[in-house]
């Protein structure tokens, strides 16, 4: 069953104060100089655009030209990339940073989102239907209130594949920073994709099919 109403939990409405309170301080944004946010860009950015693009919801994005997007070397930088997370199912530490080269898909979830655990089915299916290792789907809970015990029970029963690991305060102000707050709204199944290029790329909110998912990573070199 699917959130009619989204809410947002209230440690992530409590984040999001604390953001508010800092940034009328005068403080600057995570991550350093990143671009304004973008309400509406086109449907993908090319492959030297700095800023993320956003694909809206349901639609599908051209196919990638000239077959895989993989490039020489490929660094991310950002905040939210370069943060260590923990692996809840294997306890391992990584960077999202680590798995630059490769498709990446980014979900923010809580446990308690029945939208979340809508779209994570599709992404395990669509995982199943792309070739084996070109995409890392990593899945980061922004609420507070939640740990890594439970989200790792919360992966174990569902089933789902992907790294899942606790955002923690740096790494969802990081994002929210880049993409705008409503990233930390789970309900909205906020997601972003990393290309193989490094290219990084806002998808509209809402639901993400399968086919829409498996049309995405291809876009994005997978």
């Amino acid at each position: 069953m699917t959130d009619r109403h989204p809410r947002v939990a209230p440690g992530v409405v409590a984040l999001a104060a604390m953001m508010v309170v800092s940034a009328c301080a005068g403080s600057g944004s995570v991550g350093g100089s990143n671009p304004p946010r973008v309400a509406s860009l086109p449907a993908v950015s090319s492959p030297t655009a700095a800023a993320p693009s956003v694909i809206p919801a349901g639609s599908t994005p051209p196919p990638s030209s000239g077959g895989s997007l993989v490039a020489p070397s490929v660094m991310l930088d950002q905040v939210w990339a370069t943060s260590p997370l923990i692996d809840v199912a294997t306890g391992e530490t990584f960077r999202i940073a680590d798995h630059a080269g490769t498709v990446i898909i980014i979900e923010a979830m809580a446990i308690w989102c029945a939208n979340c655990r809508t779209q994570q089915a599709d992404v395990t299916a669509a995982l199943e239907q792309l070739p084996a290792g070109s995409v890392v789907f990593v899945a980061l809970d922004v609420d507070p209130n939640e740990d890594g015990g439970s989200l790792a029970a919360y992966r174990a029963k569902n089933g789902f594949a992907g790294r899942y690991a606790i955002a923690g305060l740096e790494v969802a102000r990081a994002l929210s920073a880049e993409f705008g707050d409503q990233v930390l709204n789970p309900p909205s199944t906020p997601m972003v994709i990393v290309g193989t290029d490094g290219r990084v790329t806002l998808t509209g909110f809402g639901h993400k099919s399968v086919d829409q998912i498996v049309a995405l990573a291809t876009a994005h070199g997978a």
